[in-house]
C-alpha cells in the first residue's frame, strides 16, 4: 500500500526513455529488451543460436558447481548506454538508485525460470562489509525478494559472506574472474545450508565464476543444490 501510495505521489519516468511509467521501465523499453528463452546452455545459461543439444564447451570441459544459471535477459555491453535494462541495472548497482530494485526485482519474479517446490531458500551473492558500507545497500539482496515471494520460500540475506574485498570482475578476462573470487566467500557461522536446495540471486552473470565460488562455498558446507538466478547474462564469457 505504501509503495502505491508513494508512486502515485512521485511518479515514475522510465529509466530507459525518460516518459512517464508505471515503473523503472516503460513498455516500449521492456518490448525492447532481449529476452531469454530456453535457446541457452542447460547448464550456464549462455544464449545460443538454437535450442541446445547438449552442454556448451565451456561446461563440458570445465563444469561449474552450480547445477543451472539462468538469466531473463540479456546484457548487451556494447550497447549499454542504449539498452534499457543495461540502464536500470547501472543505475540500481552504481548510481545509487535504490529504487529502481522493486521494479527489477518484480520483472525477476515474474519472468522466473524456475517453478515453486524447487528450492528451499534463496540467498544473494553478498558484498564485502567495505562495499556495503559503500554502496548503502546490496542490490543482490534486493533483487532476491521477488523471486522468493513469488516461489514461497524464505530468503536468508546473511547466508552467505565475503570473505575478500575482491577487485571488480568488470574488464577481467575469464581466468582472471575465476582467481579473483577463488575461495572468496563462505557460509556465515551459525548458518545452516546443509541438505537445503539454494537459489542463489546476482543482477548480472558474464563468466559464471563469482556465482561457481559462491556455489563451490554452499556445496562445501553440505548443500543439496545450488541454482543461479540473474537479471541478465551477458553474451561474452
Amino acid at each position: 500500500m505504501l509503495r502505491s501510495l508513494l508512486d502515485q505521489v512521485f511518479p515514475w519516468s522510465c529509466v530507459g526513455c525518460g516518459c512517464a511509467a508505471a515503473a523503472a521501465l516503460c513498455a516500449s523499453c521492456r518490448g525492447a529488451i532481449r529476452w531469454i528463452d530456453s535457446c541457452c546452455c542447460p547448464r550456464c545459461g549462455l544464449p545460443l543460436a538454437g535450442p541446445p543439444a547438449h552442454l556448451c564447451g565451456r561446461c563440458i570441459v570445465d563444469p561449474p558447481a552450480f547445477t543451472r544459471l539462468r538469466a531473463v535477459a540479456c546484457y548487451r555491453a556494447a550497447e549499454e548506454d542504449r539498452d534499457p535494462l543495461a540502464i536500470a541495472i547501472r543505475g540500481l548497482k552504481y548510481g545509487g538508485r535504490r529504487a529502481l530494485a522493486a521494479s527489477l526485482s518484480d520483472l525477476l519474479a515474474e519472468r522466473l525460470p524456475f517453478s515453486p517446490g524447487e528450492h528451499d531458500l534463496v540467498a544473494p551473492v553478498p558484498l564485502h562489509v567495505r562495499g556495503l558500507r559503500a554502496r548503502g545497500f546490496n542490490q543482490a539482496a534486493l533483487l532476491a525478494r521477488g523471486p522468493a515471494r513469488r516461489l514461497g520460500v524464505r530468503l536468508d540475506v546473511g547466508l552467505l559472506v565475503r570473505r575478500r574485498d575482491t577487485a571488480a570482475q568488470v574488464g577481467l578476462g575469464e581466468s582472471e574472474r575465476r582467481r579473483n573470487v577463488r575461495r572468496a566467500f563462505a557460509v556465515r557461522p551459525g548458518r545452516r545450508a546443509r541438505g537445503l536446495r539454494v537459489l542463489l540471486v546476482d543482477d548480472v552473470a558474464t563468466s559464471g565464476a563469482t556465482a561457481d565460488a559462491c556455489a563451490q562455498a554452499l556445496l562445501g558446507a553440505g548443500a543439496r543444490s545450488v541454482d543461479v538466478l540473474a537479471v541478465a547474462r551477458t553474451l561474452v564469457r
